[in-house]
């Protein structure tokens, strides 16, 4: 019997001695959450500060500290600025799927069209949609700001080479002599055609290469490996050379166009355009059937 009442008061005297020393250190929890938040609030990092002000807001705070902290919590929700975030394809469709990152960390993995609070200050978006190229954008929000919207169109991502099949022969009646050579000769349109390859094939490497280099530059620049240096400087240079493809295959249809216009006859052709891309480089084909 007396050894359970030593126990019973042993007991008792540890949650004595316990129970003042967990308010103390509550206590300097929220203090130092304050002192944080003011801290955090001042370097422009709202949404950093506002996670200390609810914490210095508790119930379990001191009530001068509690106080000070849910008054600079409001007028911090008034201050903090706002962004209304969509994305669409070139037709105008919208992509909720997009995932956005701010300033390389993931911001929404949803467009619902609600708005986000973000800090004040530059910023890059960088939109990341299902089957489509990534799209960056960088914008100022300035303190205040409420709901602005910022609209990414996104890119689907297309084959960077095709084949360009031979159109059909066409058959001139010989009763009407005079109309031959008044059409498009089918050379230019299939040179048209690669040319519009080469274009697609343009838009997809240059924005995939310099979306390599914009990470490259935000995640590990100046130490990047070499894989990664080689797989940026590809695809910028398979860009470039698609570049050259386009503008030759459209020089070529405007010489065939005028040629057949001056000579009075048509030609009908099969052109293949290929562009590839290889480590350090890249290369392009282009070959015609006449």
């Amino acid at each position: 019997m007396k050894s359970s009442t030593v126990a019973l008061v042993a007991v008792a005297t540890v949650v004595a001695v316990a129970a003042p020393r967990a308010r103390a250190d509550e206590k300097e929890a929220c203090v130092a959450a304050s002192d944080q938040a003011q801290t955090l609030r001042d370097e422009g990092k709202y949404r950093s500060a506002r996670l200390q002000l609810l914490a210095c807001s508790r119930d379990a705070c001191p009530g001068l500290v509690r106080h000070d902290c849910e008054k600079w919590l409001s007028d911090l929700d008034a201050s903090q600025p706002t962004v209304v975030l969509g994305a669409r394809d070139p037709k105008g469709t919208d992509a909720p799927a997009t995932r956005v990152l701010l300033d390389g960390a993931i911001l929404t993995s949803h467009l619902d069209g609600k708005p986000i609070a973000v800090d004040p200050g530059e910023h890059t978006f960088r939109y990341e949609a299902p089957g489509a190229a990534p799209v960056e954008q960088r914008a100022v929000i300035r303190v205040g700001e409420k709901n602005r919207m910022l609209t990414a169109v996104v890119m689907p991502l297309a084959a960077p080479s095709a084949a360009v099949p031979s159109p059909p022969p066409t058959t001139e009646s010989p009763a009407e002599p005079a109309t031959l050579g008044r059409g498009v000769p089918p050379v230019s349109i299939a040179l048209a055609a690669v040319a519009g390859v080469a274009a697609v094939s343009l838009t997809y490497f240059g924005l995939s290469g310099r979306s390599d280099v914009s990470d490259l530059r935000a995640t590990c620049a100046p130490n990047c490996s070499q894989s990664q240096v080689n797989s940026a400087r590809t695809k910028l240079i398979a860009a470039d050379v698609s570049l050259g493809v386009g503008v030759v295959a459209l020089a070529g249809a405007a010489w065939f166009f005028f040629k057949s216009g001056s000579q009075g006859s048509q030609q009908s052709a099969t052109v293949r355009a290929d562009v590839e891309p290889m480590p350090g480089g890249g290369v392009a084909s282009l070959s015609a059937r006449f």
